[in-house]
């Protein structure tokens, strides 16, 4: 098995590391869950004015 655990300068866990990776995920999954929603959102709003046209007065 492959000990690939990061250790700081006195031989523990390096635990910033860790914590600044899993932000980095955090903020990589939340932009990539905003992104899909403002997609869909964008996608129904275009539908709606495609299946309803405005009608000139």
């Amino acid at each position: 098995m492959k000990n690939d655990i990061k250790y700081d300068t006195f031989n523990n866990v390096d635990v910033d590391y860790y914590v600044e990776q899993a932000y980095k995920l955090r903020r990589d999954y939340y932009a990539s869950a905003i992104k899909k929603a403002v997609a869909r959102v964008k996608n129904v709003l275009a539908n709606l004015t495609v299946s309803r046209p405005l009608k000139s007065a």
